[in-house]
């Protein structure tokens, strides 16, 4: 199980705009760096793992995410 600086690590890589959320873009960037990641992917992971729906991923939601 990661630890909380491992997860705010793995969660600022993705989000590298900074602010503070993860969108599709920024998944699909960092999923497709393997080629058999589609598009389809990466927005069922964003709905998966978007609980308050808003389109994006939140560390709390990145945290819930990777325990799962």
């Amino acid at each position: 199980m990661a630890n909380s600086t491992d997860v705010k690590r793995q969660f600022d890589e993705i989000d590298t705009d900074g602010n503070g959320t993860i969108s599709l873009e920024e998944l699909k960037d960092y999923l497709q760096k393997d080629p058999k990641v589609t598009d389809e992917n990466a927005a069922a992971i964003i709905r998966y793992a978007d609980e308050n729906s808003d389109g994006q991923i939140d560390l709390d939601e990145f945290a819930e995410l990777i325990r799962k």
